[in-house]
């Protein structure tokens, strides 16, 4: 069973990691509708990682509980699955954070622009101030 929850886990870390690198080519080239459309296909990934993280603590729980020794928790099979697991969801971790820096300075370039423009103070929360007045000028 944690064998094949492992697998299971570690195909989707490959899922997730491909999307997301699929979504930094996209903010690179500004092409934001792909990377709008791949969000529920993100979020269903993330929710079947959360579940399968989730068998996996409740398998190493109950193994651990039926009196196995530590060493005896994981065959050798499942340690190296777990391994994998462990470089898929680091290298996950890293891309994904690349991405989230990308995203969030292009989030304040389009704020700070929005800012120029309408004179309005734009944030990132649900909260909006007004500024009195705009310093850039349009021409015809």
């Amino acid at each position: 069973m944690l064998k094949t929850t492992l697998q299971s886990i570690n195909k989707v870390l490959d899922s997730l990691y491909e999307i997301t690198i699929q979504d930094i080519e996209d903010i690179k080239e500004a092409k934001h509708e792909p990377l709008f459309e791949r969000n529920s296909q993100k979020e269903k990934l993330l929710l079947q990682f959360a579940k399968l993280k989730g068998q996996i603590d409740n398998i190493l729980r109950q193994r651990s509980t039926n009196g196995q020794d530590l060493a005896s928790l994981i065959t050798k099979e499942e340690d190296v699955l777990l391994g994998e697991f462990k470089e898929k969801l680091s290298k996950f971790y890293k891309t994904h954070k690349k991405f989230s820096k990308m995203a969030l300075s292009v989030a304040n370039f389009y704020n700070h622009l929005m800012q120029k423009i309408s004179g309005e103070q734009i944030g990132i929360g649900y909260k909006k101030t007004y500024t009195k007045k705009t310093n850039l000028s349009l021409r015809a």
